[in-house]
């Protein structure tokens, strides 16, 4: 099978395995065969931040990177470093309502770590892809069990906004008038549930009279911005389509990391497809095969290396029918790394490893 260019690629992989250099420098080879490419990175490591010298500032803004190697070339590249806070400014901006970044809960949640931002980098990509701007998307998810929330998220989006919600939504007497300036004038009317209003009197003792009521504007204001929300759901169809999306799952030869990515694999195997390519990165056999030990203690470790490097194949190929070979980058230098990748990524049919069938 060959690797073909889709309009999104997905890399993924647990932490610790090169997944968001490598995601970087496709992006970059991408860009470089001609295509309009933007690279997202919800990873919270945010070492793209490293590799392509993105300022703080510059975190949740897509920026241009027309020369991100330094020699002199003009590509159609963009990128952005997710930033919870950025997106939700842009929801409020596109439901025209101040509410979303006024509520304390919600500013709370929209932090770093702070519960949404699975959800709201499903958000993102959506408002991205609503561009159609560019060729390629390229995604690099967060590590490990962060990325399993990530997929969830749509799923969460969804039982969000159920109607059985809804329905305890209106029963509890969160209303909506319109104001002159279309953004939403709220206020909340009695409690008639008398086991409603038991539960809210206990919350109140514990966390404060305020907390309850912010709570309950919080659920108010997600419900204001909902359109934004459930057109994120399409994107689950769009990651589903194996003639669209391109998933690559981030191995390495360190010890455990092969079992964590078959962890990965099983848990994501609802999104990923038949078209999946795994990537077996910092493989040393490329620069082990000139090396002619005469020690025979040098000689076992040699053998060790290269011994490990053809189980860990075995059990990819096990499972998987397309799985890439990606050398170990002896470079201190983040950018130097990246763009050793980038020419890894020209000579990838030299490198794959592919099993028929």
């Amino acid at each position: 099978m060959n690797l073909e260019n889709r309009p999104f690629e997905i890399f993924s992989g647990t932490g610790g395995v090169g997944k968001t250099t490598l995601a970087a420098s496709r992006a970059i080879h991408l860009a470089q065969e001609g295509s309009s490419v933007l690279l997202i990175t919800i990873d919270p490591a945010k070492r793209l931040k490293e590799v392509l010298s993105i300022k703080d500032e510059d975190a949740g803004k897509v920026v241009s990177i027309k020369d991100p190697l330094g020699d002199g070339s003009s590509l159609a590249l963009d990128v952005e470093l997710m930033n919870p806070e950025e997106t939700i400014k842009r929801v409020a901006n596109q439901t025209e309502s101040d509410d979303i970044l006024n509520n304390r809960i919600l500013k709370i949640l929209g932090r770093p770590y702070g519960g949404l931002n699975e959800i709201l980098a499903i958000i993102e990509l959506q408002l991205n892809i609503a561009k159609n701007k560019y060729d390629v998307i390229v995604l690099d998810t967060p590590p490990g069990g962060h990325f399993l929330d990530f997929l969830e998220s749509v799923d969460k989006i969804r039982a969000f906004f159920d109607q059985n919600f809804v329905e305890i939504f209106t029963y509890l007497g969160k209303k909506t008038l319109p104001s002159e300036g279309g953004r939403g004038k709220r206020f909340m009317t009695k409690i008639v549930s008398s086991g409603v209003k038991k539960l809210l009197d206990y919350l109140s003792k514990v966390t404060g009279a305020s907390f309850v009521e912010e709570f309950l504007e919080a659920v108010y204001v997600l419900y204001q911005s909902k359109g934004v929300f459930l057109n994120a759901l399409n994107l689950q169809k769009e990651l589903q389509d194996e003639n669209k999306t391109t998933w690559f799952l981030v191995t390495s030869v360190e010890q455990n990391k092969i079992k964590e990515a078959m962890e990965l694999s099983e848990g994501a195997k609802a999104l990923m497809n038949k078209k999946t390519w795994v990537i077996l990165n910092k493989c040393l056999s490329d620069q082990l095969k000139d090396w002619e030990p005469s020690q025979d203690l040098e000689k076992r470790v040699k053998a060790s290396f290269v011994e490990r490097e053809q189980k860990h194949e075995e059990i990819l190929t096990a499972k998987f029918k397309n799985i890439l070979r990606f050398s170990e980058v002896l470079k201190m230098q983040p950018l130097s790394h990246v763009e050793e990748l980038v020419s890894q990524w020209k000579n990838y049919k030299l490198n794959g490893v592919q099993k028929n069938g």
